[in-house]
């Protein structure tokens, strides 16, 4: 079912393009509203484009959870209400996508426009039974990713036991993985290799050549699913999903060595450019994945947050980022590197330094990271219900490092 003529109207287009115009069209209202009202000899704002810079790009801020805080759609992006965002993504072509956490919905921003539009989510019918995505009732949505050439958003919900495929353009969601009724599924080894059932999965993402590999915490295993386009309409082939990690037994593991080790907790993950799986595993850490060998090793040395709410990779350069709600901050580990370095925040919760340093600024529980085509970081600031833009963090990092 088509999603409405406010998204035939401002569409995503066909081509690569930057997502700068997104966060310039979240800081014009920010950055010409105080000079309208600043006296003479005032000093002039930070720029926008300045390397660090943290600024609004979606949200005001105003949840309203009980007196409507769904609103904006077909509208600027910066001028709409979110509630709690957590999880996001970006397409190849710079549309953001959103995880409007306590609004039940997701939404996506487009790059040229920056208007905002819901593309599942908002309706009263069971996901898996849904005749649309905007007629669907989502449950709490974990984590997004996006399939090579964007076509397809995939959503994982960790208490659903499920993880579903989007298709924005066309209206559609079908339930990728996991029992139609979203019970959890303890699977036996003899059906490990099988997705018709999940339990607790933590984590998705997309690697460069296309493979979608899926955090399955309860069943202790990665599992990659090929792409090709049964995949895409969320019945994928059974010939196509394999096993790329775990024992399918939860329970202690090592750091280094086979794949077929057991796992502690899993939790979210990202692929790297490499096609390397970046994974958090409650009893080792950080772990990187080599799906074609079929091996592990110790990422980094330093230890990410232990809970994180979410990570991301620069697959340019390598980074990981790692979102510490518990400490308000976001983190980058840096390869060669011994320790982290703080990106954005300052410790304590709160919502201050939009259009200065991100890391003097405060951010609230920070809750999704995704890196932008043009290499801005986009941090969740989940209880300040915004989401805000770090431009161009990798030549952040490199100062710092030189």
């Amino acid at each position: 079912m088509p999603l409405g003529p406010s998204v035939a109207r401002f569409g995503s287009g066909t081509g690569v393009v930057s997502a700068r115009p997104l966060r310039v069209r979240a800081l014009v209202l920010a950055l010409l509203a105080p000079l309208a009202l600043a006296p003479t000899g005032c000093g002039a704002p930070a720029q926008a484009d300045k390397p660090g810079t943290i600024e609004t790009a979606v949200g005001t801020g105003e949840p309203g959870w009980l007196e409507g805080g769904y609103a904006g759609d077909a509208g600027d992006a910066a001028e709409a209400r979110l509630n709690a965002p957590g999880a996001l993504a970006f397409s190849a072509d710079g549309t953001l996508y959103i995880a409007d956490t306590d609004n039940n919905r997701i939404r996506s921003v487009n790059p040229a426009s920056g208007t905002i539009n819901t593309v599942a989510g908002g309706g009263d019918q069971d996901w898996a039974l849904a005749e649309s995505a905007t007629a669907a009732a989502l449950p709490e949505v974990t984590d997004l990713a996006v399939s090579s050439y964007g076509g397809t958003l995939y959503a994982a919900s960790t208490l659903r036991n499920q993880v579903a495929a989007i298709d924005p353009k066309q209206g559609t969601i079908e339930i990728l993985a996991g029992r139609e009724d979203g019970s959890a599924a303890q699977l036996p080894p003899r059906r490990i290799q099988r997705l018709d059932g999940l339990w607790w999965p933590s984590g998705v993402d997309v690697s460069p050549d296309g493979t979608l590999h899926i955090a399955d915490s309860g069943n202790g295993r990665i599992v990659a699913v090929d792409p090709h386009d049964a995949r895409d309409t969320g019945r994928p082939e059974p010939e196509h999903v394999r096993v790329v990690a775990g024992s399918g037994i939860p329970g202690p593991a090592g750091t280094e060595g086979s794949t077929d080790e057991e796992f502690g907790e899993l939790g979210r993950l990202a692929v790297d450019g490499d096609g390397s799986v970046l994974l958090v595993d409650g009893a080792a850490g950080l772990r990187r994945l080599n799906s074609y060998e079929r091996t592990f090793s110790i990422a980094w040395n330093p230890r990410v947050p232990q809970h994180p709410q979410a990570i991301a990779v620069d697959r340019r350069k390598g980074t990981l980022f790692a979102a510490d709600a518990a400490g308000n901050r976001v983190l980058a580990f840096t390869p060669g590197q011994r320790r982290p370095t703080v990106v954005a925040g300052t410790g304590p919760h709160g919502f201050t330094g939009d259009g200065g340093p991100a890391n003097q600024a405060a951010l609230d529980s920070p809750g999704g990271l995704a890196i932008s085509p043009s290499g801005d970081l986009y941090i969740a600031d989940t209880h300040n219900h915004r989401v805000r833009a770090v431009h161009d963090i990798a030549e952040v990092l490199d100062d710092r490092a030189g």
